[in-house]
């Protein structure tokens, strides 16, 4: 019987890329990738994320339920507990690559809401997206950054590491947008909902706080809302007002001089103590912990 094969990044590169495991850390590694240096053929599970672009060729990988081809000028990010195999390509084929796992970055975020929001990956498209000339050399130029901290293991290296990382996911997820309202889809108009109603959230959401108030803008009803965000998020309508609401709240307490009763106020809570109730609840801290300087 076939013996299954799951991979922490460590157990990956020992397997797979021994002759670099010395020089790779176990949360974080670069690697670059030619005709002759690929991902395993046969199938494994991956324990981590695993960001992908492709720069010379195509080569074809298969993830999870999708199969497409890594192409120059194009992002891919695979999630992790997904399957993958790549196959051997015969024509010239460049990409880089970045492994990391997901407790790396949020050891650099207060919120991991945000992260998660950022980590999701919708499983029912190919996660790759075509790349414009611009975005080509914003991408190189990230991928090198994270490159030359991962080699260097310098002082706040790993701080560097991670805001290059999330510049990366801030604007794959960007992209990801773009390319799927231009897309002509059945999926696609539960897409443009969700896009639609996160856009009211950010303009909206110190006033109203309820899926239906939304809900009523758009022409919907409540239910219909949370299937789509769910659909594309993950997580319900409601999470995403609160996480909005949080992200507000945390860079006011953290970063400006503001009372918390006058930052209450701003977000339109009934009383400063709702407000601690809120904040506590979601984070497990109180309001006076994020004035704590580390």
């Amino acid at each position: 019987m076939k013996t299954e094969k799951h991979f922490s990044i460590k157990n990956f590169m020992a397997s797979y890329f021994p002759s670099d495991l010395s020089k790779k850390g176990d949360e974080i590694v670069f690697l670059c990738l030619d005709e002759n240096h690929t991902f395993p053929e046969e199938r494994v599970q991956i324990h981590f994320y695993m960001i992908i672009a492709g720069l010379k060729g195509r080569c074809k990988i298969k993830a999870g339920s999708h199969e497409f081809l890594i192409k120059a000028n194009s992002i891919s990010i695979i999630p992790a507990a997904t399957w993958i195999g790549m196959e051997k390509t015969a024509e010239a084929f460049e990409a880089q690559v970045i492994l990391f796992d997901q407790d790396f970055l949020k050891k650099g975020l207060a919120n991991h809401e945000i992260l998660n929001d950022l980590l999701f990956i919708n499983p029912h498209y190919p996660p790759t997206f075509p790349l414009k000339r611009k975005q080509v050399a914003d991408f190189v130029y990230q991928f090198g950054k994270v490159a030359e901290e991962v080699s260097r293991q310098a002082a706040f290296g790993m701080e560097m590491i991670r805001l290059y990382l999330l510049q990366i996911l801030y604007e794959y997820n960007r992209i990801c947008e773009i390319c799927l309202l231009n897309s002509d889809t059945t999926i696609n108009r539960k897409f443009q909902i969700m896009h639609r109603f996160r856009k009211l959230v950010d303009e909206q959401f110190k006033t109203h706080k309820m899926v239906a108030d939304y809900a009523q803008q758009l022409h919907i009803s409540p239910k219909y809302l949370s299937e789509c965000v769910a659909e594309h998020l993950g997580h319900s309508a409601l999470k995403v007002i609160q996480n909005r609401i949080l992200q507000e709240a945390e860079i006011s307490l953290s970063y400006t001089e503001k009372s918390i009763k006058e930052i209450s106020n701003e977000l339109n809570f009934g009383s400063p103590a709702h407000f601690a109730r809120f904040i506590q609840s979601h984070t497990g801290k109180t309001p006076t912990d994020f004035r704590k300087k580390p």
